[in-house]
């Protein structure tokens, strides 16, 4: 198993930083142009939602950014050190033009998250969240 850590400042700035990370881990692993494009974007979502509603941007907290190259699957962990976040059942999730016109629709980064990978897992507690996102070389678990 390989494996890559990133521990970044709670500033969107460096999500830039972890993107092109992700990228780079991606392509290192043969995944195709497409799939390096919807890792890059889940990762985004993933670390956006870490500093913005997990750690609220507070400078002192990180978001730790784990890559695991396993196999036939590369395993990203994101965590943060926020509250906790209420349970949601992401397949309900329920994306029409009224709730994007409504202007704020919650939940939806991580409904993407989840169409963009083969596997999503959520775990919080008063510690933090912790989100891992699985891919599969062959797209299949």
């Amino acid at each position: 198993m390989e494996r890559v850590e990133l521990n970044i400042p709670s500033n969107p700035i460096f999500e830039r930083v972890v993107r092109a990370s992700a990228a780079e881990v991606g392509n290192a692993i043969g995944f195709s142009e497409e799939r390096v494009e919807d890792l890059k974007l889940a990762i985004s979502e993933a670390v956006n939602n870490a500093i913005d509603h997990g750690n609220r941007r507070e400078a002192g907290k990180l978001v730790a950014v784990v890559f695991e190259i396993d196999g036939e699957k590369l395993e990203i962990r994101i965590s943060d050190q926020g509250d906790g976040l209420e349970q949601f059942d992401t397949s309900r999730r329920v994306v029409d033009e009224q709730s994007l016109e409504s202007g704020y629709l919650r939940g939806f980064g991580m409904y993407l998250i989840s169409e963009l990978v083969d596997h999503l897992e959520v775990s919080t507690s008063h510690r933090g969240t912790v989100l891992t996102l699985r891919l599969y070389r062959r797209g299949e678990p």
